[in-house]
């Protein structure tokens, strides 16, 4: 059996470089695919609470985006108080702390007109 020369080892170790790339590009992809999914399955399971908590199916989706801005500063502010550990990556994300000072506002739609303090 006769040795490899330098010229087909270097060749070898360039297919072999290749393989190890289209590899890690098929991982990477599979890993994006995977929390995507797991990103959506939490969307799904949100959205039916949701649903199963509001009687929301009436409004537009206008409506409801005018609903969720206005009770988001409350919602936020209750979860910094029951949920105090988890919130934490949420603040430095934000910037901000949950503590801020929280303003009483009128948020209104064509048809609705919502208050919050």
């Amino acid at each position: 059996m006769a040795r490899k020369s330098k010229a087909e080892k270097l060749q070898e170790l360039l297919e072999k470089e290749e393989q190890l790339k289209k590899a890690k590009q098929d991982l990477k992809k599979a890993l994006r695919a995977e929390e995507k999914k797991t990103r959506e399955k939490c969307f799904r399971d949100t959205g039916e609470l949701v649903e199963n908590h509001f009687k929301i199916e009436h409004l537009s989706l206008e409506e409801r985006e005018v609903l969720f801005s206005s009770i988001a500063a409350y919602v936020n502010k209750e979860i910094a108080n029951h949920f105090p550990k988890q919130n934490i990556d949420s603040e430095e994300k934000s910037g901000g702390s949950s503590e801020d000072e929280q303003k009483e506002s009128t948020v209104s739609s064509g048809t609705r007109e919502f208050q919050v303090s």
